[in-house]
């Protein structure tokens, strides 16, 4: 008899809980709270249907009906949390106290809910990307063991670094990485140099074997080194759907970070990191982690406004390989900052004169041909030619000039990774704003020789055409007409006031 009730129990049991279950999957149940309430309720049947002295005997021991219901009904809850979890917290079921203590904190209010909502995303979140994903699926598309490695094998090492950077793998998908950590963004950077480390198969710091700390060879030979790019952010109002999904400032600005880095190094490893980003760094850098490299270990540029698609972004490299020309690109680029943020006539001349050296500075020591209008040209060609336009430009600013290095730039951006990396920010803002003041100034001694027809003395003195466009331009010092033009406040509305990189 007791033995029947034992199993009326039971199964009366496993049917709520199957209903709770349904609950979960057709979404009437919305809250961690709610499951808590409903197994709560399930305990306070037992304890009202179930005696507490009903015993029974199991294989030759005796149980205690209640307790036996009441351990099978803690069993159940746990596996509908995680079921509940699973449903509607997507790829955030992975965060759990003891892993993410941090995240945890920050993201799970006091009910045990996931927290959907946020003004300012406190968190911090990193979009990676795989260099040559396309390229490696068509050469091993015959050969299931380097996908097995890449696809299988390969997230589950990205994931146990992760997991000792108290960081969860959000995404991992194709070539597609996302990455959320805490507010310390000291832990999400470990991770993502760790991962670089893994996929390139070379250590950042020679002298350190990163195996100490993740316990993972890097050296791979069943699948071929990648390279990666990563771009970190933080901040904004952002929101977790039903699903799991997150949305908001932070994707769309870690997206758009990741369109810089990948513009400046197409084909080498690179780490942007918003200045939210930076400031936190210096906030937190006497946190002491178990990792065995320190993102403080590395160089990191001036910061750099630039539009990306309308968004406005503050910037800063993280110089994951230290080169020889950097300091001197430094250099230019921080004074080509400064007179863009100018609202004076007179930057725009300082602009184009940075903009040179800075070319000139990432041509140090390369050696390379382009073709500019049929003709190659080595490295020192590049060189004396964009020496001689800067030398011009300084003197008598022209849109010849102007023509000459947009032409030579837009050549070294298409084939020269060096120069690519140190001009990506400003060039799609330095073609646009200069090929249309090129324009304007040609407009201006068209006007010039138009109204000087009309003066008979002039036409009497005209030998030839191109001996008078020179005489015309020199009747005013070429600098002053350059400012006179950028001294008009309409026209200078119509130029782009910073650095961008894709459509507006």
């Amino acid at each position: 008899m007791d033995n029947n009730v034992l199993q009326e129990a039971l199964f009366k049991l496993i049917k709520e809980v199957n209903e709770i279950n349904y609950s979960i999957l057709t979404k009437k149940i919305s809250s961690v709270l709610d499951i808590k309430r409903s197994f709560l309720l399930l305990k306070k049947q037992i304890e009202n249907e179930i005696p507490q002295d009903l015993k029974i005997t199991h294989e030759g021991k005796q149980v205690n009906c209640r307790i036996e219901l009441f351990e099978e009904t803690e069993k159940l809850y746990a596996v509908s949390l995680r079921f509940f979890k699973s449903v509607s917290w997507g790829d955030f079921s992975k965060l759990n106290q003891k892993k993410f203590g941090e995240l945890y904190e920050m993201m799970v209010d006091k009910n045990g809910d996931l927290l959907r909502t946020f003004d300012d995303f406190k968190g911090t979140i990193a979009v990676m990307d795989f260099h040559g994903y396309t390229k490696f699926s068509n050469e091993v598309k015959y050969n299931k063991t380097p996908l097995l490695e890449f696809g299988n094998i390969l997230p589950q090492k990205i994931e146990h670094i992760c997991n000792l950077c108290k960081t969860i793998v959000y995404e991992i998908e194709g070539d597609a990485l996302i990455l959320i950590g805490p507010e310390n963004p000291i832990y999400i950077l470990n991770a993502v140099l760790s991962i670089i480390e893994l996929a390139r198969q070379k250590s950042l710091n020679s002298n350190i074997n990163p195996k100490t700390f993740h316990n993972i060879e890097i050296k791979n030979p069943m699948i071929k080194p990648f390279e990666m790019n990563a771009a970190v952010t933080t901040g904004g109002e952002t929101f977790i759907n039903r699903k799991g999904n997150i949305i908001g400032t932070v994707i769309s600005e870690a997206s758009r970070i990741l369109k810089i880095i990948n513009t400046k190094k197409p084909d080498k490893s690179g780490v942007i990191v918003s200045e939210k980003i930076y400031r936190k760094l210096d906030k937190y850098r006497d946190v002491k982690t178990d990792c065995h490299l320190s993102v403080f270990d590395f160089k990191t540029s001036v910061p750099t406004l630039v539009d990306v698609k309308g968004m406005r972004l503050n910037i800063r490299e993280i110089y994951i390989e230290d080169r020889e020309y950097y300091p001197t690109i430094e250099v230019h680029t921080l004074n080509l900052i400064d007179e863009i943020k100018k609202k004076t006539a007179a930057k725009w001349f300082n602009i184009f004169s940075y903009y040179i050296k800075v070319i000139l500075a990432s041509c140090h020591d390369l050696k390379f041909s382009i073709q500019i209008g049929g003709e190659e040209l080595n490295q020192d060609k590049v060189k004396f030619i964009l020496q001689e336009r800067l030398t011009i430009w300084v003197k008598e600013p022209s849109s010849e000039v102007i023509k000459d290095v947009l032409k030579i730039s837009s050549a070294l951006f298409g084939s020269i990774n060096e120069v690519r990396d140190s001009i990506a920010i400003f060039f799609e803002y330095i073609q646009e704003n200069f090929s249309y003041i090129a324009e304007k100034l040609e407009n201006f001694y068209a006007e010039v020789l138009r109204k000087e027809e009309s003066n008979p003395n002039f036409k009497k003195s005209v030998e030839s055409y191109n001996l008078e466009i020179k005489k015309a331009k020199n009747r005013i010092p070429p600098r002053r007409i350059l400012e006179t033009i950028l001294s008009d406040q309409k026209f200078v509305n119509e130029l782009l006031d910073i650095p961008y990189m894709g459509k507006k």
